[in-house]
């Protein structure tokens, strides 16, 4: 397949251009040994191998080069990494490779080099990037002996994301929803049988002392949507994100704060945005996302809800509109109404109107005040400049 051609196959999986595209950027834009850890279960591969190595085939085309770790008992599935029964290997033939860190024989359907417990992990993961092959770890350990393993792992290489390929495709919570985003710090009452691998991550996280490491969980067939969209496609577990409310401008990054600004809406902001008398902003410590917010007579507007593209995915929006709401129970905002959010706002908001191009939304307003919360929105000017920018 040309380049074309694998951009399509990833956009017919992911069914979302450009979020796959945003995230590509950003895996490209790695260490490639950071990109991250896949570990992929016995039972995983039982009921999708196949699907596991469609993945892994379209990742390598992609220039992407995951770890992939596979339990002693996960070996029988190597036969999948060949074109034809002709071209099957023996058991046999598997350990001697291993032994020497070497490639598999026989005719190549995944250009991927095979490691037994090496004991430098990182010149592995070189050597096998440097050959443009995705380096495979089989491990004697199983069971919960996998996770200490997958710890040291992803620490040696500095590893940011690491994924677990489970046949449940995600955590769940006592009334059986699946879970899609979960803080580490979190103390939701998961299923019996996921609390044991929820403890297990939490210890994974810790031991690597790395704050931005995430863990995804999630089934094989699920595993490009994880990957390149937003919403995912099991349950993604971090650190929760650091929120902070500030009323004194003199602590922020003017030049981050516009940047995040100009590019979560993809179009600049015009000239004299920032001589505005504004109250607070609710940021996110890395500048992944903000919400600017101004008094009015009737309560608070908010004035800009940004979010970074790629932090859409990590629930930052949710943390800083919860923020948000603690500093300003009264709010009022308007959006596009072609906008995507605007979907969002609506389930948010107490109450909206649409008029022409906008929709107005607000929370806690009481009714007498609703006509001149309107009128006011609907004589705003515009901030942003009306062309996109090209490199949004």
């Amino acid at each position: 397949m040309n380049h074309q051609e694998i951009l399509l196959k990833l956009l017919e999986v992911t069914e979302n251009s450009k979020d796959s595209f945003q995230f590509l950027k950003l895996f490209r834009s790695l260490e490639p040994e950071k990109f991250a850890v896949i570990h992929a279960s016995s039972e995983t591969l039982t009921e999708s191998a196949e699907a596991f190595l469609y993945n892994l085939k379209l990742l390598q085309k992609l220039q992407l080069f995951p770890v992939v770790v596979l339990e002693k008992d996960g070996v029988s599935y190597a036969n999948l990494f060949y074109r034809s029964p002709a071209s099957k290997i023996s058991l046999e033939s598997i350990k001697d490779s291993l032994e020497e860190g070497q490639e598999l024989p026989g005719s190549r359907n995944l250009p991927a080099k095979w490691f037994r417990n090496p004991s430098q992990a990182l010149e592995s993961v070189l050597s096998s990037l440097k050959e443009k092959k995705i380096p495979v770890f089989v491990t004697d350990q199983g069971g919960s002996e996998i996770y200490p393993y997958l710890s040291n792992l992803c620490k040696e290489l500095r590893t940011k994301k690491l994924i677990l390929l489970t046949t449940r495709s995600g955590l769940y919570n006592s009334e059986d929803k699946k879970i899609s985003i979960l803080d580490f710090e979190s103390a939701e009452t998961l299923q019996k049988e996921d609390e044991s691998l929820f403890k297990e991550c939490k210890m994974i996280f810790e031991y690597t002392g790395d704050p931005n490491l995430q863990i995804a969980i999630t089934s094989a067939p699920g595993l490009l949507k994880e990957l390149f969209t937003i919403k995912g496609s099991g349950t993604l577990l971090r650190k929760k994100n650091k929120i902070e409310f500030y009323s004194d401008f003199q602590k922020i990054d003017p030049k981050r704060l516009n940047g995040l600004i100009e590019d979560s809406f993809g179009r600049g902001l015009k000239q004299g945005f920032w001589n505005k008398e504004f109250s607070g902003i609710v940021l996110e410590s890395e500048y992944k996302g903000c919400a600017l917010l101004q008094n009015t007579p009737w309560g608070t507007f908010l004035s800009k809800f940004a979010v970074n593209e790629i932090a859409r995915g990590e629930g930052v929006g949710r943390d800083i509109w919860d923020e948000m709401l603690k500093k300003a129970p009264v709010l009022f905002w308007r959006a596009r109404a072609e906008n995507t959010i605007s979907k969002w706002y609506a389930k948010e908001c107490s109450g909206l109107q649409k008029e022409g191009i906008w929709i107005y939304f607000w929370i806690g307003l009481q009714e007498k005040e609703i006509p001149a919360v309107c009128d006011f929105l609907r004589n705003l000017p515009e901030d942003l400049e009306s062309k996109q920018r090209i490199d949004s």
